[in-house]
């Protein structure tokens, strides 16, 4: 039978979730954190690698915290695949571009 948290768990706990709330770098309404014994488990989604290695900062930062696994899967949010996108459209007009100005000597 699990154990209930520790008063102190959930007080990391809470904390972790705020940081990650108030952090412009991180969509915490698709992370969960959970703490037992003052250790961390990121579990969920991450838009990039970047947000994924941000969350275990934030959750390490908070004092009393003894270890951070991080379980966040990498799942490229609409803004990511639309940049994504739109940087392969720009790549390939360039290409063409130069393709014409051969074309034209």
């Amino acid at each position: 039978m699990e154990q209930a948290q520790q008063p102190d768990d959930l007080h990391m706990q809470a904390t972790i979730i705020r940081l990650l709330q108030d952090d412009p770098k991180t969509d915490a309404s698709k992370m969960e954190v959970v703490v037992k014994d003052a250790n961390v488990l990121l579990k969920g989604r991450a838009d990039t690698e970047e947000e994924k290695k941000h969350a275990t900062q934030i959750a390490r930062s908070v004092p009393g915290v003894k270890s951070v696994e991080n379980h966040l899967h990498i799942e490229a949010g609409i803004v990511h695949a639309l940049s994504a996108f739109a940087a392969q459209i720009m790549s390939s007009s360039e290409k063409n571009k130069d393709t014409d100005k051969g074309a034209e000597k």
